[in-house]
């Protein structure tokens, strides 16, 4: 069976790192998807409030999950990179 790439393991070394990429892609794929819910054109408005607010809440979980420490951890897993040697 095919693996998705979402399914494969990332290249970081930071376990912690590893599951914040992982449910950051994962809310990612979730606003593109209210994104294109919203370019349908025969949405009620109460369909288009329900999409709004799905999209919000899940703008705040974003904002909330790229804080300090979750840049930090990319910072550390940058600085822990071995020097390239091409």
């Amino acid at each position: 069976m095919k693996r998705q790439i979402s399914d494969r393991p990332l290249a970081v070394t930071n376990s912690t790192l590893s599951i914040l990429i992982a449910e950051l892609n994962k809310e990612c794929v979730n606003i593109q998807a209210l994104v294109n819910q919203l370019q349908l054109l025969s949405l009620t408005v109460n369909q288009q409030a329900e999409i709004l607010a799905e999209l919000l809440a899940a703008t705040v979980h974003l904002h909330n999950h790229c804080d300090e420490d979750f840049q930090t951890l990319i910072i550390e897993e940058m600085e822990n990179l071995p020097d390239d040697q091409d």
